[in-house]
């Protein structure tokens, strides 16, 4: 439930606009809500007094997904957002092949646990199953609206790269990807989307020929990162996809790539968060042994 103590300038505004405009509702929440103004249940038509309170009530939806539960390593929670760091060789959302298990799993039985009902997951963003990091779970339609529409969104990730990138300043890699058909890979090519990364290199482990970078995405295309680092030849340490696989007498039993820290707008109290967290212990092990 969210409750907005009316002010003077909004009277006589529609109930749907005040919302939207002022409060950053999106029109396709709205359709999900129940209002109520000064306890009385009003349509969102209705023009709004000089004073009183509003409420805004969302519809309960439930899911189908199964409530597992996991041992979730929260990073930062309130009534509105959830962030979690998700361990590496974990899928984030159910999928044809694999429909339990998952975070999401993970997050309807913590959720269950927590407000006595099954809630659905909305994931703000996704990693890949052996991408670790900083996933962002919204817990009702508006901050997932807000967040979607609204919010000034930057995610950056850290990677152990192959190889020694000479350069000690930041790379801009501008280079539309494509899929090309059914296959798995994305390439580089014209036919493709507007893609954007920015690499900056962190460390050189010239014992180990690789370099821990820190990537900044500003779109969010598909295996992105791990094109783009492809594309310069430094493709990211255990890709089995784009990069030389495995190496589990070396301590490389994944792919090196962690979403470290996030900042976003949040959405009730429209003010800037920053998160961050530390190299998972994989990724340390190897860079110090």
């Amino acid at each position: 439930m969210k409750k907005f103590r009316l002010e003077k300038e909004y009277q006589r505004m529609k109930i749907s606009q005040y919302l939207r405009e002022v409060q950053n509702y999106s029109g396709r929440s709205l359709r999900n809500v129940e209002v109520f103004l000064n306890g009385k249940k009003v349509r969102t038509t209705k023009k709004l007094p000089s004073s009183g309170i509003l409420r805004v009530i969302e519809k309960e939806k439930g899911t189908d997904i199964k409530p597992i539960k996991l041992n979730l390593d929260i990073v930062f929670e309130d009534e509105d957002i959830m962030i979690v760091n998700k361990e590496p060789f974990l899928l984030t959302h159910p999928t044809q092949k694999k429909a339990d298990f998952t975070l999401a799993n993970g997050i309807v039985y913590y959720f269950k646990e927590k407000y006595g009902k099954e809630m659905v997951p909305r994931f703000y963003n996704r990693l890949d199953m052996n991408t670790s990091g900083l996933i962002i779970i919204t817990k009702n339609s508006f901050a997932q609206a807000f967040l979607q529409n609204f919010s000034i969104f930057e995610k950056k990730y850290l990677a152990i790269v192959d190889g020694i990138i000479d350069s000690d300043e930041e790379i801009v890699i501008e280079k539309p990807i494509y899929r090309d058909g059914d296959n798995l890979q994305r390439i580089i090519d014209e036919r493709g989307q507007y893609a954007k990364t920015v690499v900056k290199p962190i460390k050189k482990f010239e014992d180990k020929n690789v370099t821990l970078v820190e990537c900044e995405l500003f779109t969010g295309r598909t295996h992105q990162i791990r094109v783009h680092l492809k594309s310069i030849g430094h493709t990211i340490t255990g890709d089995e996809l784009y990069g030389n696989g495995l190496n589990p007498e070396k301590g490389i039993k994944r792919q090196f790539l962690h979403a470290y820290r996030v900042k976003f707008t949040h959405p009730a109290a429209k003010k800037e968060m920053e998160i961050e967290i530390s190299l998972p212990e994989d990724m340390k092990e190897f860079l110090e042994k």
